[in-house]
């Protein structure tokens, strides 16, 4: 770590955190955003790499990381500085762990659009990674809950965008680019979140339907009624003729009712628990796999994509709403990985691989070549962390220069 680090003379902890390609051995939790600036500048000025850590649940998903001398983590701006339930407005540090979020808006009526995986996931950590779960068929994007942001630039300097009502966006939408852009371009350290009233009811169903084509363009198709908010096919190469399809429907009592007849139409249903969705939402966290992928292709080519890994031999979790597909076994090579990649990328989408072996890693980059905008993701990086010291390597790109896009 170098002079300027050194010289802050701030608590900096002794724990090492390891990262595919690298560790740090020491951790700064600062607890003031000027505390932030302090080391983001010093940092700069010593070329020191950060490593910036949410709630650590995804620390494996990205390239292999440069050189890191420091590790970032937000744990200590963790409050809920403001929370309107007139408004359906709230304000929380970066650091505040979704679940908490969530249980002090749904006591008022409201529930965040966000179905993050993990119980120690954080705002911070979700908006870096922009990651969802199996009900953002119903919510959308991790994106469509922001409404602003305050975040501290390579530059040690902090800034915003946004702020607690959309008239307040104008120009450039920043929130929208920092969201899913892995701590690269600047360390989120608050944010404006757009929350939504709670359902009038709430329905799960499970059945077990027929593996065919046929089976899942139907149900494909009832997943664009109003009221469903998750729809998630499960099927593998050993589950024979049978697949798990586990449905949640959310709003107007007749809405669901209308919604929950249309379903039982089609195969024979018994009811679930919401509960369920949560526990197949954080089951996407599961060690064990030895490749996990996430691919999203145009919702007519759902069905071609998800033959094409129970091909491969993987199991699959299919969202067909927001057209995702998480496929996750054993695969012989990573040719038969890169040819998932190209077939999701012919079929319309991408693939980002969320685990891998770590032989694997040098010959790749997990996430590709995002639609052919590394160019611009590039540029982006150069612009808003000139020192190169945010995350570095992790992100698109930056870690095998592109190879296996």
């Amino acid at each position: 770590m170098g002079a300027a680090l050194d010289a802050l003379g701030l608590p900096f902890r002794e724990e090492e955190v390891r990262v595919p390609g690298g560790a740090v051995g020491r951790v700064a939790a600062p607890e003031r955003v000027e505390e932030l600036e302090a080391i983001v500048r010093a940092a700069s000025e010593d070329l020191d790499g950060l490593l910036v850590m949410g709630g650590r649940t995804r620390l494996d998903l990205a390239n292999p990381v440069g050189a890191v001398s420091l590790g970032i983590s937000l744990e200590s701006m963790s409050e809920i500085d403001e929370f309107d339930p007139d408004e359906g407005v709230l304000h929380a540090g970066a650091g505040t762990p979704i679940p908490k979020i969530r249980e002090a808006v749904a006591a008022e009526g409201w529930e965040l659009a966000l179905d993050t995986p993990g119980a120690t996931s954080t705002i911070g950590g979700t908006i870096a990674s922009g990651v969802t779960g199996p009900r953002a068929h119903g919510f959308g994007p991790v994106k469509d809950a922001i409404l602003g942001l305050e975040v501290v630039g390579g530059d040690g300097v902090a800034t915003k965008c946004g702020g607690r009502v959309v008239k307040n966006v104008t120009g450039y939408d920043l929130a929208k680019l920092y969201c899913g852009s892995f701590g690269t371009l600047a360390i989120v350290t608050g944010a404006w979140l757009r929350l939504r009233p709670t359902p009038a009811e709430r329905r799960a169903i499970v059945a077990t339907v027929p593996a065919e084509e046929a089976a899942f363009e139907a149900i494909r198709k009832l997943g664009e009624r109003p009221s469903v908010r998750a729809s998630i096919w499960r099927e593998s190469p050993e589950s024979g003729p049978g697949a798990r399809l586990l449905v949640e429907l959310g709003g107007s009592g007749a809405g669901v009712e209308a919604d929950l007849a249309a379903f039982r139409e089609i195969a024979s249903f018994d009811d679930a628990s919401t509960t369920d969705v949560d526990l197949a939402r954080d089951e996407l966290l599961a060690t064990g796999p030895d490749v996990v992928l996430r691919a999203r292709v145009l919702g007519t080519n759902v069905a071609a994509f998800k033959s094409a890994a129970l091909a491969a031999g993987l199991e699959v979790l299919v969202e067909s709403g927001p057209g995702v597909v998480r496929a996750r076994g054993a695969l012989r090579s990573v040719e038969v990985l890169l040819g998932l990649r190209e077939t999701a990328v012919r079929l319309g989408g991408f693939a980002t691989f969320e685990r891998i072996p770590e032989e694997w890693r040098p010959e790749l980059d997990v996430f590709g070549d995002v639609g052919g905008a590394l160019e611009i993701v590039s540029a982006l990086a150069r612009r808003f962390d000139p020192s190169g010291i945010l995350n570095p390597g992790r992100f698109v790109g930056s870690g095998a220069a592109g190879r296996g896009a």
